[in-house]
C-alpha cells in the first residue's frame, strides 16, 4: 500500500494553495490602496473633511460588498454613481468642504463590512476615476452594532484631494515701438539756381554792338568833313 501523500504535493491542492496567496495579494493591494484606515460600527458618525483647489465642489461615493462596482451614495445605496448620482459637498471661501457620513441612515441596507469611500474632484464613477490627485479613499470597517459597548460614536478624518499651486507672478513685458519709416524718401530742399551772369552780359555786349553798329558810317562821315574844313579855315 502506497503511504498517503501530503496534501500541498497534490494537484488540487498546489493549485488551491496558489489561489488563496492570489487572492491574499489582492485583498492586500486594495487594503494598501486607500488613503485613511476608520474601524467603526454601523450608526457611527463619521466625520470627513480636506482641502481640494479644483473646481467649486467635491463628487463622494462609495464601494463595497453587495453594492454595484461602480459606487453608489453615502445616503442612500440605490443611487448609483454610474448613473451619475453622487453626495455633492461645496467648497468653502477658502476651498475646505467638509461632511458628516451618519452610517444610521443606511445601517438596515447594508451589511458589516469594509467600504470604500471615494473623494473625487470630477463627477465620475469607480470605472472613470482620474489620476491619483483628483481623488482620495477612505476605507471604513463597519463592524456589527450588537457588539458594541456604549452607544454611537464619531470620529474625524482628513482628506485633502490635491496641494495647492503657487502660480509664479506674471511679468508683464512692455513692448517699444520702432521708429516709423517713411515709405518715400524724404525729398531735399530745392536749392535756387543762380542766373548765368556770362550769358546776360554776353547779350547785353552783343546787344550794344549790334546797336553801335549803324552810327559807326556816320561817325565817319563827319569826321572826314570835318578834316576837309580845317584848312579852308585857316586860310581865312
Amino acid at each position: 500500500m502506497n503511504p498517503k501523500r501530503p496534501f500541498f504535493s497534490h494537484p488540487s491542492g498546489t493549485i488551491m494553495i496558489v489561489l488563496l496567496c492570489m487572492a491574499s495579494c489582492l485583498l492586500v493591494a486594495g487594503a494598501c490602496a486607500a488613503d485613511v484606515y476608520v474601524t467603526g460600527y454601523l450608526g457611527d458618525i463619521i466625520d470627513m473633511h480636506g482641502s481640494s483647489y479644483r473646481g467649486t465642489q467635491v463628487y463622494l461615493f462609495m464601494t463595497g460588498p453587495g453594492l454595484p462596482t461602480d459606487g453608489v451614495t453615502l445616503t442612500d445605496v440605490t443611487q448609483r454613481a454610474d448613473q451619475g448620482q453622487f453626495t455633492i459637498v461645496e467648497l468653502d471661501s477658502s476651498q475646505q468642504w467638509w461632511f458628516n457620513w451618519d452610517t444610521s441612515r443606511i445601517w438596515n441596507e447594508i451589511n458589516p463590512g469594509t467600504y470604500t469611500v471615494y473623494v473625487s474632484t470630477e463627477p465620475v464613477d469607480y470605472s472613470h476615476l482620474g489620476g491619483s490627485d483628483t481623488y482620495k479613499t477612505l476605507s471604513v470597517y463597519l463592524q456589527d452594532p450588537g457588539n458594541r459597548k456604549g452607544g454611537s460614536s464619531s470620529s474625524s478624518y482628513t482628506l485633502h484631494l490635491d496641494a495647492q499651486v503657487t502660480t509664479p507672478p506674471t511679468v508683464q513685458s512692455v513692448e517699444i515701438p520702432a521708429p516709423a519709416i517713411p515709405s518715400t524718401p524724404a525729398q531735399q530742399p530745392t536749392v535756387p539756381v543762380p542766373p548765368v551772369v556770362t550769358t546776360q552780359a554776353s547779350a547785353i555786349t552783343t546787344t550794344t554792338k549790334a546797336a553801335m553798329q549803324p552810327m559807326t558810317p556816320i561817325i565817319a562821315v563827319i569826321g572826314g568833313a570835318g578834316l576837309l574844313l580845317y584848312p579852308a579855315t585857316r586860310r581865312r
